[in-house]
């Protein structure tokens, strides 16, 4: 990991996941580490881990492989058999569902409101929201420059602000509604001189401090009690996607780099499919307004 350029909280996912490997593949040389040997780790993983969370397991050891064939260190990368994940049923707010949680959050509590105005506007990640600035805001056009993201903390070390995902910056446009909430926030002497959402240039340390009021506003309204990334990127794009959005403007509003990656976020709603079969009717079904060709109608 020390001859990558991989930042602070990936790291840290795969310090984690490094003392469930270690006994089981420390001590072989390389070369050693093949399917067998891979099998062999899956059975030593501890019971409660779920299929997704072995694959992480299984992602680093294939990364490292990888890595040293790349280098001419090993003749080939030996397969690595993935366990398969249950699909399960995409979850995100509909704009009803968003006016309602936004709604909630200026009366119960409004200190948040334009964290989750910002979430279910722009699709933001967390770590992006935290680090919003002053200095990043443009007036004209209305902007707002995403090239920052706080990256959560550990017990060694506190939350770092970092380059945002992909170390790509983004330029997103404002709306009229946005630059007010923006500017309402900053009335209300809700953010420090620099950031948004922090009161004295600091970070919490496992970037939760937003969970709570969202937890609150959400039981209090019978919402679905959904995730920060649930309410805001998922929900973005689906939105957008059941609005008959291209797949490149949702894209270019996530900062995805591949299309395949917003794909996994829109998903297309009721009204979406609904609309597809309205526009496919014919212009003058034969059934409509006729009377019937049963051969029994006939012969009367």
């Amino acid at each position: 990991m020390s001859a990558t350029r991989m930042k602070a909280l990936g790291r840290d996912h795969w310090e984690r996941c490094w003392p469930d490997i270690k006994p089981v593949l420390g001590h072989r040389f390389i070369e050693e580490v093949d399917t067998s040997a891979l099998d062999l780790l899956k059975t030593r993983l501890p019971s409660h881990l779920a299929p997704s969370s072995i694959n992480h397991r299984l992602s680093l050891v294939s990364t490292i492989l990888r890595f040293m064939w790349k280098r001419g260190l090993l003749a080939s990368v030996p397969y690595v058999p993935m366990e398969s994940v249950p699909t399960t049923e995409p979850v995100w707010y509909g704009e009803e569902e968003r006016d309602r949680l936004l709604d909630g959050m200026f009366r119960l509590q409004p200190r948040w409101y334009l964290f989750f105005y910002l979430t279910t506007r722009l699709g933001l990640r967390t770590g992006e929201v935290y680090a919003v600035a002053k200095s990043r805001i443009r007036d004209i056009p209305p902007q707002l420059i995403v090239d920052r993201a706080v990256q959560r903390g550990n017990k060694e070390r506190p939350a770092l602000l970092g380059t945002r995902k992909n170390n790509r910056s983004l330029k997103l446009s404002l709306t009229q509604d946005t630059v007010d909430a923006i500017r309402w926030h900053i009335g209300q002497r809700y953010s420090e001189e620099e950031f948004l959402f922090s009161i004295d240039g600091t970070f919490p340390r496992h970037l939760d401090s937003h969970k709570r009021p969202l937890r609150t506003v959400q039981r209090a309204l019978g919402l679905r009690e959904l995730s920060h990334h649930q309410i805001g990127r998922h929900s973005v794009a689906s939105q957008a996607a059941t609005s008959g959005h291209s797949i490149k403007a949702i894209q270019a509003q996530l900062g995805h780099q591949s299309a395949q990656s917003t794909h996994l976020y829109a998903h297309l709603g009721d009204q979406a499919q609904l609309r597809l079969v309205e526009a496919l009717r014919p212009v003058s079904p034969p059934h409509v307004n006729v009377r019937s060709t049963a051969p029994d109608r006939q012969n009367r």
